[in-house]
């Protein structure tokens, strides 16, 4: 039904025709019109769009009476965020209706950029270096500041554990066992002494003496030699014996000068293993990393001193390359508004008055403003035009713009129009028309004698009204825009004045092949 070029949507007011461009709407992602479902019956709306690259893609949604809707794209399931970001790009519908590209954050900048010929490749290619070195910078770890107080707490850290002079990694067990042994140190050189003196006693009367003798009787008994060897062993035991234990009794003596230096010391290396570390193989570890990091910290710092250097370079790139960008888009801005301006006046809207507000960094933000009627106030467009007013507008910026969408629906663009501007419209709807495919929902006879196809919408009724559309042939083309002419279809009067308009536009019109 629907194919390249320009297609009218016509019928009697009421028959339906809004209710399609609401359905393609709906379609796309947006709003439901309150009271369009019926209470207790879901409506269920697809389409299949075919965008640039010749690829097809269906766009699905059911709207219940009552809770959430459900979107499908291409028959899957998603949210209602995917098959607006789906939809972007596909078609756009102008009118009191929410898909209107040319309004969206960033669109009428870049309708500007487009008719001047701005290209914004050299802002965007100085911005994104300036965000690579910050990114960059912040890898380093930051602040400046910050960064010299974290190297100043690492490398008190390490001087901390070298200060320790550690070089034993078992020297808490060796300090616990002499602490130990300095705690005990009296009563072990009492119990030393004791034995120590029953070892070597009076003569005659010790061990060592004892068995001396007993050895010497039996000596001269060579059935005896074992016991004699035995014996012997035992004497030099308990000269070894003896000497250990005088060895032992002068290396301990009661120092508490030695425990308070092994305390010190303890408390020393505790605290660092509470800090660093179980154990003290830990804290040398720990130490290790700590000299580590502030050594690549102050590397960072050196990188960040370079790369502070190019920071400010690119911010002056950046800085002078929005300059150029704003200036550019000011001195372009005339000449969009006149091309606009003349294109509104071909649409009945030449006491319209338009002005860009051009803000921000490089200009960026770009507002459209619009005032219906000379000498009121000017205002954002979308927040002051009617349905037909902003329809025309965005048809006029259209015609001047290169690019967009390749599907546009029109809905009430030919409002308050008649005459020979009501044949200018024509003329600017066949002119986006040539290279993309054009919905139109119009009253106007000669918009719909313009069009390469027409569709009629009709309300049908019965137990429960409805509408239809189908495509028209040539009889019924006439015999249609006969009644938008007179009211009657069978007029032989309108039906001439019909097939006049449609010769005409034939004549004149490009057509396009159906697709």
């Amino acid at each position: 039904m629907f194919g390249a070029g320009l297609t009218a949507l016509t019928g009697e007011t009421g028959a339906g025709k809004t209710l399609l461009v609401d359905a393609l709407a709906i379609v796309m992602g947006g709003r439901p019109p309150r009271g369009i479902v019926r209470a207790g019956e879901p409506a269920y709306v697809e389409a299949v769009f075919r965008r640039a690259d010749g690829t097809d893609v269906i766009l699905a949604r059911e709207i219940p009476s009552e809770g959430r809707a459900r979107a499908w794209v291409d028959g899957r399931l998603v949210s209602l965020a995917v098959l607006n970001e789906v939809a972007t790009g596909l078609c756009d519908i102008h009118g009191q209706h929410e898909h209107q590209s040319l309004l969206s954050p960033g669109a009428v900048r870049s309708a500007l950029d487009a008719v001047a010929g701005i290209d914004r490749a050299a802002m965007l290619t100085a911005r994104a270096e300036l965000r690579s070195i910050e990114s960059a910078r912040a890898d380093l770890g930051g602040d400046p500041s910050a960064i010299e107080r974290e190297c100043a707490l690492l490398d008190h850290q390490v001087g901390v554990i070298d200060a320790a002079h550690i070089a034993d990694v078992g020297e808490i067990d060796r300090l616990l066992a002499e602490a130990a042994l300095l705690s005990d140190a009296q009563q072990l050189r009492t119990a030393l002494a004791t034995g120590l003196d029953q070892l070597e006693g009076h003569e005659g009367s010790n061990p060592r003496d004892s068995i001396a003798q007993l050895r010497h009787q039996l000596i001269s008994y060579p059935s005896l030699a074992q016991t004699t060897e035995t014996l012997e062993a035992a004497e030099v035991a308990l000269a070894e014996a003896s000497s250990a234990l005088r060895s032992s009794l002068e290396a301990i003596e009661a120092n508490p000068q030695r425990s308070e230096e092994i305390d010190d010391r303890l408390r020393v290396l505790h605290d660092l293993c509470r800090m660093h570390g179980p154990a003290l193989a830990d804290v040398l570890a720990s130490r290790t990393d700590l000299a580590e990091r502030s050594g690549q910290l102050r590397s960072a710092l050196d990188l960040q001193g370079e790369l502070e250097t190019t920071l400010a370079a690119a911010q002056v790139n950046l800085d002078q390359q929005l300059i150029i960008l704003e200036s550019a888009r000011r001195t372009a801005a005339p000449m969009l508004l006149r091309a606009l301006k003349d294109r509104l006046a071909d649409l009945a809207l030449g006491r319209s008055e338009v002005d860009l507000q051009i803000a921000g960094p490089g200009g960026e933000h770009v507002e459209l403003l619009f005032s219906a009627n000379r000498g009121h106030a000017l205002q954002p467009v979308a927040a002051v035009a009617s349905g037909g007013e902003l329809a025309r507008l965005m048809l006029a910026l259209r015609l001047i713009l290169p690019g967009g969408p390749t599907c546009m629906v029109f809905d009430e663009v030919d409002a308050g129009i008649g005459g020979s501007t009501a044949l200018v419209l024509a003329g600017a709807l066949n002119e986006v028309a040539l290279d993309r495919q054009v919905l139109v929902v119009t009253h106007l006879a000669q918009v719909a004698a313009a069009a390469n196809r027409q569709v009629a919408v009709i309300k049908t009724t019965g137990e429960r009204d409805g509408a239809s559309a189908r495509e028209l042939d040539g009889p019924g083309r006439i015999s249609e825009i006969a009644r938008m002419l007179s009211g009657h279809p069978d007029s032989e009067a309108a039906r001439r004045h019909a097939s006049e308009l449609l010769a005409l536009d034939q004549t004149d019109a490009h057509q396009l092949p159906l697709v």
